[in-house]
Formats: C-alpha cells, structure tokens, sequence
C-alpha cells in the first residue's frame, strides 16, 4: 500500500511538471523563420528511441523542454526537412545559451530510411502541423496551448506538403472574467450585472453567489450570443442562473479571440465567477 501511495504521489509530480509551456522547433519557410508548435521527432516511437541513444547524456532537462532538443526544419520543394538537431545549455562562466548540434553522421544512421540525396525527409509524418510567427496573443500554461498573430496549419502526407491555410489572429478588447482575478470586483460585477436578489429569499443568508460560465460564443462585435451558466454556491438555482445567463448576453463588449479561423469567447467559458452580495 505504501509504495502504491508513492506511485501515485510520483505520477502526480509528474503530471504537474509535463502541465507547463513547452519550446518549439524551429522551421525555415521561404527563408523566413517560424516557431513549430510541435515535436515531430518524437511522432515515431522507434525513431524517437533511436535518436535518444545518440543524444548527449549531460543535455540539460527543462520543464519547457522535456526532450532537452531543439529540432530544425525546412520546408523545400513541398517537402519537410529535417536539417538539424541542437541540444543547448546555459554556461555559468559566459553567462550565456550554448549549443551543441548533433553531428550529420549520427543524424543520417538514426533516420537513414529517410535519407534521400543525403537529407533526410520527414516521411514518417501524416497530419498537420502548426507553425507561428509574431506577437503571443493567447497562452495555456500547458504544451503548445498558444497562439500567435501569424499562424500556417500545414497538411503533411509521408513528408510531403499538400496544402496549408493561413490566419491572421487578433484580439478585440473587451470585458472578461479574468479582470475578476486580481481584487475584490464586488461593485463592478454588481453594477455589470445587476441581479434581482430580492426576488430570491433562499439568497437571504447568503454571503455570495458563485456562477460556472460554459458554453460561451461571441461574434466579431464583442456581443456574447450564446451561453451557459450555473449555480455552484449557495446551492442550483436554475431560474437565477437563468437570469445572469440574460443579463450577461445584453452586456456589450466581451472580449473576444479570433483564432485560425474561429471567434472565441476569452476570459468567460469555463470560468468560476464569485458574486459577492451586499452585506
């Protein structure tokens, strides 16, 4: 039993390390320089294996890193390259990143049913890739939950580029819950959202409301045109929840996303909002 217990305490801290940002790659496209949201490499597990064994022993082991490389790309011809690999580290004496890359010999043996023309072609990836350039303008503390000004979602099929859309991401400012964070909102969420809480006598007693926000949609004005809400505290209320669901959808403007395609709903789905009441 105990050493049960300590497995899961150890798959727990594990958990909880692998949940942090992780770096990208790196890819070349006409020359210009993007940041791959993904791990191609780690793609085949064989490959993954054999690539390992020739890794330096001492490269350094980040939260943001995992694999303690960095990849280099390109894309050439309508093919995906992979040119090099770097394992980097910080030196105390210069007080700087340095690098080590791989050697070419030990690339090629890893990936050599790859090599063509003495390159090695990414003919082990089907699916699509993400690649970013420009400002963050959205982050996840977690992978490569984030997303950039500038985005491609390239389609590959044995290495080989089929297509791929382009996006231009962008924020619209406006009220979200994550302003509710930092202090007591207690005026403003009242003032935002004037709730009839003499219609509620259940409510008499209590000291706040805690709301659960899903199922948010927004257009490109900011209005809120669909969505869900609950009540978590003091107890399910669906007639209050009912009418902060309304009082939320005649609020203008909410902050709103636009990502690769898609109007998204920033700061409210999925959010846990305390409502304090007068005392």
């Amino acid at each position: 039993m105990k050493r049960f217990l300590l497995f899961c305490q150890f798959m727990f801290v594990v958990i909880i390390l692998h949940a942090t940002g992780q770096t990208g790659d790196i890819i070349y496209i006409d020359g210009a320089r993007w940041v791959l949201l993904d791990r191609p490499v780690c793609s085949d597990s064989a490959l993954y294996h054999g690539l390992k064994a020739v890794l330096p022993k001492n490269r350094p082991i980040l939260s943001s890193n995992w694999d303690g490389f960095t990849s280099y790309w390109s894309v050439q011809q309508d093919l995906l390259y992979l040119d090099s690999i770097r394992c980097e580290y910080y030196d105390l004496k210069t007080k700087s990143m340095l690098g080590e890359r791989i050697s070419s010999d030990k690339l090629l043996k890893v990936f050599n049913k790859y090599v063509d023309r003495g390159r090695i072609v990414a003919r082990w990836l089907s699916r699509e890739i993400r690649v970013a350039a420009g400002k963050k303008i959205y982050y996840q503390h977690i992978g490569f939950e984030r997303n950039y000004e500038e985005e491609k979602i390239i389609s590959i099929d044995n290495g080989k580029v089929t297509g791929w859309k382009e996006f231009h991401n962008f924020v619209v400012d406006g009220y979200s819950f994550e302003k509710i964070n930092s202090n007591n909102k207690r005026e403003e969420l009242q003032e935002l959202f004037p709730l009839h809480i003499e219609q509620y006598p259940e409510l008499a007693c209590a000291e706040r409301i805690v709301f659960y926000i899903k199922r948010a949609k927004v257009d490109a004005q900011g209005n809120l045109v669909e969505c869900e809400v609950e009540v978590k505290s003091p107890n399910d209320n669906p007639r209050l929840a009912a009418e902060m669901a309304e009082l939320m959808k005649a609020y203008h403007p909410w902050k709103v996303l636009f990502i690769n395609g898609e109007y998204r709903a920033d700061g409210i789905e999925g959010w846990t909002v305390p409502y304090l009441l007068d005392e």
